[in-house]
């Protein structure tokens, strides 16, 4: 099942240094803003090379940019134009709507089924993507899949899902998208991304570094009608990293990727962090694998190239049937596998690169 959702995003990508810059803007979107309008989206990664939020465009340029651009933030990445999100549940070839009990029981046959499921879902909605050279931002959560797209290219991205046997809960019609307003930077980047058309990316060439994170990570979700008894110490989490970390060593090491919908609430972390929520606040399968992170950086921006995350999910989950969590940033991807599956994951995505 793909749905489209109705926030327009922004996304932004700047050092971890400057958290403390966005610090008000984070307190604002927690704490300040309505979390059950149907528009409300934050997501929040931070990794080894920085710290990627995509949010409201209204957040992320009357809060965000304004105080990064204040601070004459040294390395400050924005994307061009406003970026659409569809959601991807696990029924994404021919769902139909569910209500909350069975998205409850979705979620947890999500995490506890078969091995390659994650994965294999990733690597068949990214494949017509692929094909139809869309670049695409990917974001695994504990209970969905988002896919983030430029709105210019949204009814081209539904048409070619919906031509690969990929149904949604609505009619999508050319009439809908012919007249979207553009800026000007929207419209150079289409222009980007019709030139990328003419010679295929193979991401290989683009791959900087690749670093796997020592810690074990968790994926868990945070119950939404309890926000009292966690949001808190989401935010310490993202603004006050010291509080939570012992050492600087430590914190330059950290993985944190937090996603906040108007429906479910995601936390991917080290089990150092959730070691600082009440159990009672988190939703997890106690049985579930530990989990590792990939880090792949990029040369220039995940966004204005194709295929990145085909290129990635397809030998790993369909080839070798490695399960997996995906969450792309503004210059990197993370790989999130089982402890156990690790190795055999660097192996096929760097084999002659140098881990560390």
């Amino acid at each position: 099942m793909i749905t489209l959702l109705p926030p327009r995003l922004r996304i932004i990508n700047f050092p971890k240094s400057h958290i403390v810059q966005v610090t008000h803007a984070i307190v604002k979107i927690l704490l300040f803003t309505d979390t059950n309008a149907s528009d409300y989206f934050f997501s929040f990664t931070e990794n080894a090379y920085g710290i990627s939020i995509v949010a409201n465009e209204k957040a992320i340029e009357q809060d965000f940019l304004p105080a990064l651009e204040a601070a004459n933030c040294p390395v400050l990445d924005v994307a061009n134009g406003v970026f659409r999100v569809l959601q991807v549940d696990e029924e994404y070839g021919q769902g139909k709507p569910m209500d909350a009990t069975q998205k409850r029981r979705r979620t947890m046959t999500l995490i506890m089924e078969s091995a390659e499921l994650g994965g294999k879902r990733i690597s068949e909605i990214s494949e017509p993507l692929a094909e139809g050279r869309f670049s695409i931002l990917y974001i695994s959560t504990y209970q969905t899949d988002f896919v983030l797209v430029s709105e210019p290219k949204l009814y081209q991205v539904m048409q070619a899902l919906q031509d690969y046997g990929c149904d949604s809960l609505e009619t999508y019609g050319q009439d809908e998208y012919a007249n979207i307003p553009t800026t000007t930077a929207e419209k150079e980047q289409v222009e980007l991304e019709e030139q990328a058309l003419l010679s295929p990316v193979d991401p290989t060439q683009f791959m900087l570094d690749i670093n796997v994170l020592e810690n074990d990570l968790q994926c868990v979700g945070l119950n939404r009608h309890h926000r009292s008894g966690w949001v808190h110490t989401v935010l310490k989490t993202l603004c006050y990293p010291d509080l939570v970390h012992s050492g600087s060593d430590t914190l330059d090491k950290r993985f944190c990727s937090f996603v906040n919908t108007n429906e479910d609430v995601s936390l991917i972390a080290d089990t150092q962090i959730l070691d600082t929520f009440a159990e009672s606040t988190l939703m997890r399968d106690q049985d579930a694998a530990g989990l590792r992170v990939i880090q792949v950086h990029f040369s220039g921006s995940n966004i204005e190239r194709c295929g990145i995350v085909r290129h990635v999910s397809k030998p790993l989950a369909i080839e070798a049937k490695i399960n997996m969590f995906y969450l792309s940033t503004f210059k990197t991807a993370n790989i999130i596998v089982s402890t156990g599956d690790l190795d055999q994951a660097v192996a096929i995505l760097a084999p002659s690169k140098a881990i560390h």
